[in-house]
């Protein structure tokens, strides 16, 4: 309804939505709403200094230092614990959007909630844009279906790779006992080189990074996963990649990148970290002119089995001797 102003003496009054309101009272709302809008934005700004996502999004940012992040490329999430969503409960909004149904339901997570990049982003500019760049989805009690409950701003959506993140978060759940709680997915240049050529599957890509040197088998005693060429943010992705989270910890992406979990933010980087760095060593290996059975030999059976008994690693030997 439109506003009718009307002279009186000393003041005006407007009539709004059947009821006349004075200068006053109009100057003591404009001012709750002013008011309003500050400490909406201070809530925001107080969410993205909170330990846990102020490690995520630290955790963009050295991924981005090292090149891992061409454009909008990579995406990452984070399964909130009881004590993340206590800290985050004050920084929520008050009215939560309609629901989106998943694809894929995600039992394991049903009434979690998740913290996740949005779609489109630059990962370098998650600590400059904050909630325009990231937000916290819940998923309803069936895990069927999901809402966002922060961030997001400026029609922000999340990652198209959300439902892939979640079946991922929970097949490491279940292969963790719940201690495995982050996924994140970056594109290094040498894991997609090393991709193409090591060969297609789990037992190829391991093997080549074990050799490289004896820091891999420390991070990923259990072995490195391998997803075909498939496309990016599909249903076919995100359900390969799970069957690949239910054994490993990190998954190479045939032509397209890196995928790595953990139970924080460190130890997903330092998995991602390692195995770049082992990627980079068979590749420089292979230009130097260095035959398949001279790498094979460069780190023995019996020196990875030695490492993993040393540090009591859960070996698999399985994924040797193709």
């Amino acid at each position: 309804m439109g506003r009718r102003f009307s002279l009186t003496i000393g003041a005006y009054e407007k009539r709004e939505n059947g009821r006349t309101m004075g200068f006053f009272e109009d100057a003591v709302a404009a001012g709750r709403g002013a008011v309003g809008t500050a400490q909406r934005a201070a809530a925001k700004a107080g969410a993205l200094h909170l330990d846990f996502v102020a490690e995520f999004v630290a955790l963009a940012r050295r991924c981005a230092e090292r090149g891992w992040h061409e454009a909008n490329g990579g995406n990452g999430s984070l399964w909130l614990t009881e004590r993340q969503r206590a800290a985050l409960a004050p920084f929520l909004g008050a009215r939560p959007t309609e629901w989106t149904m998943l694809e894929q339901p995600v039992p394991g997570l049903a009434s979690e909630q998740v913290l996740v990049t949005a779609a489109g982003c630059r990962m370098d500019e998650l600590a400059r844009k904050g909630a325009g760049c990231l937000g916290v989805v819940e998923l309803d009690i069936s895990g069927s279906a999901w809402r966002p409950v922060f961030g997001f701003e400026e029609n922000a959506r999340p990652t198209s790779e959300l439902n892939g993140h979640l079946l991922v978060l929970e097949a490491r759940g279940k292969a963790t006992g719940g201690e495995s709680r982050l996924v994140y997915h970056c594109h290094p240049a040498e894991m997609v080189a090393y991709g193409k050529m090591a060969g297609p599957s789990a037992e190829a890509i391991t093997e080549g990074l074990w050799r490289a040197m004896t820091e891999t088998v420390m991070y990923v005693p259990e072995g490195v996963g391998y997803v075909g060429p498939l496309v990016p943010g599909s249903l076919e992705l995100a359900r390969a990649s799970a069957e690949a989270a239910a054994v490993y910890s990190c998954t190479v992406w045939a032509s397209h990148g890196l995928m790595a979990t953990g139970a924080t933010a460190e130890e997903a980087f330092r998995r991602m970290e390692v195995l770049v760095k082992a990627a980079s060593i068979w590749l420089a290996c292979r230009s130097a002119g260095m035959g398949a059975q001279d790498y094979r030999a460069s780190v023995p059976d019996e020196v990875l089995e030695g490492i993993c008994e040393k540090l009591g690693l859960p070996f698999n030997r399985a994924l040797l001797g193709r």
